[in-house]
């Protein structure tokens, strides 16, 4: 198993992140090992947590102070230390004075690992710690390849703004993607027109954190300009879930949920009825595949799509009216 490809559970995978949003995107070994120790081992195993410059301070370990003490190296005990009132000379452990940072290389290779880019492609780093570009990557159902950037610490003003002048001053020729660890509700995305920046966690399957899956990806980009949560009609998270006035479905299936955004962005354009053959025929799911095979155990499907005479349709106008105050 290589470093990009060994396993690493969602609770490690979410200290990496909060590592990764702070503003030195470093910790202490102190805190990793009195509070993250199995979490961090994972980590550190697959890189992406790598031995930056020991700090040589600590909190005494016996004077039951909260204040900082320096320390120093003792030929003696070949170690660092400090003298306590107490207890005397107090070494500290090695791995206490270690400091560990994010390796930026490391973390990419991960995260781009099942991306088809070509094989030239590296990250580049354009922002220095906080923007990279990563390639132009081929993505399921698209036929053009679509450039794809990470960036850390969009949440921070000062950094948004950067990567806002940054990104604006270099307009891309369609659209450009980028993923981010920090959190997007909170980013004013009408900042920078033809650009979609999306949430990691929003890209990731179970088993594979810290990992893009090209599926996931391709479905968040065809889902269009973000729906609000006034509208009648909205969907969120690559259509995970949908809403038609009150009320919610939720699709966890691929195929189903590339079903769902095929036929909302026909009935967007007018278009409410579609074949079913050429949808799954563009869709390319296979000569074999049924819309009633795809949705099989998902109990209220049949609430949202109506399959009849070899088409199909989002029930949209029916939910809607059920949920009018004049309705029966």
């Amino acid at each position: 198993m290589t470093r990009s490809s060994s396993t690493i559970d969602e609770r490690s995978a979410r200290l990496f992140v909060s590592i990764v949003e702070t503003k030195s995107a470093r910790i202490a070994g102190a805190v990793l090992h009195d509070y993250h120790a199995a979490s961090a081992t994972p980590l550190i195993g697959a890189g992406l947590l790598v031995p930056d410059a020991p700090v040589l301070v600590a909190t005494s370990l016996v004077d039951h102070e909260d204040e900082p003490v320096n320390l120093e190296w003792s030929p003696e005990q070949r170690a660092y230390g400090y003298f306590s009132p107490a207890a005397g000379w107090v070494t500290v452990d090695s791995e206490r004075l270690q400091v560990f940072r994010f390796d930026a290389n490391a973390f990419l290779g991960r995260v781009t690992s099942r991306l088809d880019l070509p094989r030239s492609a590296r990250p580049a780093e354009r922002i220095p710690g906080l923007l990279w570009e990563l390639g132009d990557v081929r993505l399921p159902g698209r036929g053009a390849r679509v450039p794809i950037w990470y960036a850390r610490r969009l949440t921070d003003r000062e950094t948004w703004q950067q990567v806002v002048n940054y990104l604006g001053g270099r307009p891309p020729a369609d659209f450009r993607v980028v993923v981010t660890t920090s959190a997007t509700r909170r980013l004013a995305e009408a900042d920078l027109s033809r650009h979609q920046f999306i949430a990691l966690g929003d890209l990731e399957i179970i088993g594979a954190a810290l990992v893009i899956e090209p599926t996931y990806l391709a479905a968040q980009l065809k889902a269009g300009t973000a729906t609000h949560a006034g509208d009648p009609v909205r969907h969120a998270a690559g259509f995970r879930h949908f809403w038609v006035g009150e009320r919610e479905f939720k699709f966890s299936g691929d195929k189903q949920r590339q079903i769902i955004e095929y036929l909302f962005n026909a009935w967007e354009d007018g278009d409410e009825n579609v074949s079913s053959q050429v949808m799954l025929a563009e869709l390319e799911f296979g000569l074999k595949s049924r819309i009633r095979d795809i949705f099989k155990g998902h109990k209220d499907w049949q609430d949202l799509i109506e399959v009849a005479g070899g088409s199909c349709r989002l029930r949209i106008r029916e939910l809607l009216e059920a949920d009018s105050p004049n309705a029966d």
